[in-house]
């Protein structure tokens, strides 16, 4: 999404761009797969598309369709003692809170620090969201129902996750965003978006892979391509932009010893990414019959997140069936059990919807980490845009501006780079 969304911003500024992905599929972990005639997401689930999205400035900029399904607001929340739907007239932040502490006034003296957080003092990054929420409040459910916010939506947990970004999450969220469901899958969407960037003069190539990025004098200028049958090509380029994560930028170019030593110890300092745990399955009934939402859990260790797209978009799946996709994180994304935490992802599954495991045509069992995780680095302490190599730069989940996380803060970033550029021309 990252490397896209630079692309056709600076296609319609009038560069002639080359995007490279080593993948015969676009979009990372914006894309899908066919499974069984079944449309499955590689990640995202849910796509910004309000009119001031990055990601729809960036389609617009080219001239790019985005065939959504609005499903903004479509949320319910499960905790050990039932389950909340999220109002679609507003006020979903307070009925959350008031639902998970069964206690009007403690609800209302906790909404004011939240409102107080939001509206005067910012916290700092300095302690951690759980942090902030022990000063307030001893409420196991209300730190539940955060938990599950926050893995889901954010992508790590409550202790891992700064105080300040959190809230600057919250209050860049809550101004008219929405969100949408792509019709036809994600991976359609990126290559509606690819034939608008060629439409106007640049490339987009699958099955190329960056071997190496060539700096001469402290400056990008260019990089070293390997294509299916492993013929390297050398390309020279004005600008290089990495959407491979910054740790994986610094070791094309050639290793730490290339790059101004400051920059090389913030890379280092929280180097730690956020894996996920993603479950797709089919079945002849969906498991949720009276709600075409995203389901949130707070009553469980992994298990985050459940989604049936075939009700919103009958396109994903042959006709009588139904897709439903799951996601988990790690209890600890800094020393996440991967295989036993998938099983754990699966038992909970079972635990929320009893018999489902022997219905169940599993399509996905996967663990999004290593070299393409959930996230690169964990919201908070992503990299800035910029490096000390000049003219180049990186985009993508390991550098989204504060405040934005996933799809939509690897639009932001690009939009970032992308007004770099610009302003050097």
């Amino acid at each position: 999404m990252g490397g896209m969304c630079a692309a056709a911003r600076l296609t319609a500024k009038g560069f002639k761009v080359l995007v490279v992905e080593k993948s015969r599929y676009l979009g990372g972990r914006c894309s899908h797969r066919i499974r069984k005639g079944n449309i499955v997401t590689t990640g995202a689930i849910m796509i910004p598309m309000g009119k001031r999205s990055a990601i729809r400035e960036a389609f617009d900029a080219v001239g790019a369709k985005m065939d959504m399904i609005d499903i903004t607001g479509r949320m319910r929340y499960r905790l050990a003692h039932g389950d909340y739907d999220v109002p679609s007239g507003g006020g979903g932040l307070y009925g959350m809170i008031e639902f998970a502490m069964q206690d009007q006034p403690a609800a209302q003296q906790l909404f004011q620090h939240i409102r107080d957080a939001l509206l005067g003092w910012m916290p700092l990054n300095d302690i951690s969201i759980l942090e902030w929420f022990d000063q307030y409040t001893d409420n196991c459910e209300v730190k539940n129902l955060f938990q599950g916010y926050c893995a889901s939506l954010i992508g790590t947990s409550l202790h891992e996750i700064p105080a300040g970004e959190f809230f600057r999450f919250l209050k860049s969220s809550s101004k008219g965003t929405r969100f949408g469901l792509a019709t036809h899958g994600n991976g359609t969407l990126m290559e509606e978006l690819a034939a608008a960037i060629r439409k106007q003069g640049s490339d987009v190539c699958c099955n190329y892979s960056c071997t190496h990025i060539v700096v001469e004098n402290n400056k990008a200028t260019g990089i070293v391509v390997s294509n299916a049958q492993n013929q390297e090509e050398r390309i020279l380029a004005d600008y290089v932009i990495s959407d491979c994560g910054p740790s994986r930028t610094v070791e094309l170019t050639g290793g730490d010893s290339l790059f101004e030593r400051s920059y090389i110890t913030r890379l280092h300092s929280h180097e730690m990414e956020a894996p996920i745990y993603h479950v797709s399955f089919v079945m002849d009934e969906p498991l949720i019959k009276d709600f075409d939402g995203c389901l949130v859990f707070g009553n469980t260790k992994n298990l985050i997140y459940l989604e049936i797209p075939t009700i919103i978009s009958q396109a994903y799946t042959p006709q009588g069936k139904y897709l439903h996709t799951a996601f988990g994180a790690p209890v600890d994304a800094a020393n996440p059990n991967l295989q036993g935490e998938l099983k754990t992802v699966l038992d909970e599954l079972e635990m929320n919807f009893p018999g489902m495991s022997k219905k169940a045509d599993f399509l996905v069992k996967a663990k999004h980490s290593g070299r393409a995780p959930g996230m690169h680095r964990w919201a908070g302490y992503g990299m800035p845009v910029d490096t000390p190599v000049r003219g180049l730069y990186n985009v993508g989940d390991g550098c989204t501006p504060p405040g934005t996380i996933g799809t939509e803060g690897s639009a932001a970033s690009a939009k970032v780079v992308a007004e770099k550029i610009c302003s050097k021309v």
